[in-house]
């Protein structure tokens, strides 16, 4: 199962899910009065394939994790057709939802993370052509690997704890933290969108590796200023302190996906 894509896995969830029964109510109305309770075998699959997504990434998502317990328990008893429908509809509604935030605030899968002992190319010339630029010190950029990795994980509380540390030397690093905290807490809490909420400035945007677009709308731009935030951290981190180099390697793949790589 380790070289099944995860994104069909997602994908396979409400589909299983969501289709058992609706196949159980054509079979009801095609005359064939088999019990409810043999449809509930998509609920139990999806809720395996959940558990396995929420296994497999660094941060473990107990409630994920426990569905097949809650599926096993749910539909073990035999159920008349009515409530059996209403009872596999909510449950393939839940999984659905558990679904997004298993993907939401728990990360991508450690399977997608690990990108080899080097830098790719779009990384390394980001990393290049930023490195006389911003001037971070090495305990700034110890802190802006944390903060990276962490969010990269998906921790985001431990990543909005690590950039609301000590304000940076420079100004548009300063501001990178404050953005990836903004962020984070936003993630980690579930809260609506701020407004206004944190930007960069104009004067950053020779630092930025995906430079502002007018016209854009603000939610388009919320998710600009994350991306560009995490990635000058990162070519701080890389920079300025050689020693967090493997830990910035392990969540490459994370950070290539901002640069559209």
């Amino acid at each position: 199962m380790n070289k099944i894509n995860p994104r069909y896995l997602e994908l396979a969830i409400p589909v299983l899910s969501f289709g058992a029964p609706l196949a159980g109510v054509l079979a009801w109305r095609a005359g064939y009065e088999i019990s409810f309770q043999y449809f509930a075998f998509g609920c139990l699959i999806g809720s395996v394939l959940l558990a396995y997504l929420a296994w497999i990434r660094p941060r473990k998502d107990i409630v994920a994790l426990s569905t097949p317990l809650y599926a096993f328990i749910f539909f073990v008893v035999p159920t008349d057709y009515a409530s059996g429908l209403v009872l596999q509809l909510l449950y393939a509604l839940s999984l659905t939802l558990l679904l997004l935030r298993l993907k939401y605030r728990f990360g991508d899968p450690h399977t997608t993370v690990s990108s080899g002992k080097e830098l790719a190319a779009t990384m390394k010339e980001y990393a290049d052509r930023t490195r006389d630029r911003v001037r971070a010190s090495s305990i700034d950029g110890h802190r802006a690997a944390v903060v990276v990795s962490r969010f990269a994980m998906g921790d985001f509380a431990e990543a909005a704890r690590a950039a609301d540390g000590q304000p940076a030397d420079e100004a548009s690093l300063a501001r990178a933290f404050s953005i990836v905290s903004e962020h984070a807490t936003v993630l980690d809490r579930s809260l609506p969108r701020p407004d206004p909420f944190l930007d960069f400035l104009p004067e950053d945007s020779a630092l930025l590796a995906l430079p502002p677009t007018p016209g854009v709308s603000d939610e388009k731009r919320f998710d600009t200023a994350l991306d560009n935030a995490l990635l000058l951290l990162f070519t701080a981190a890389w920079n300025s302190s050689p020693a967090d180099r493997p830990h910035l390697l392990a969540c490459q793949g994370f950070l290539g996906k901002l640069l559209g790589g």
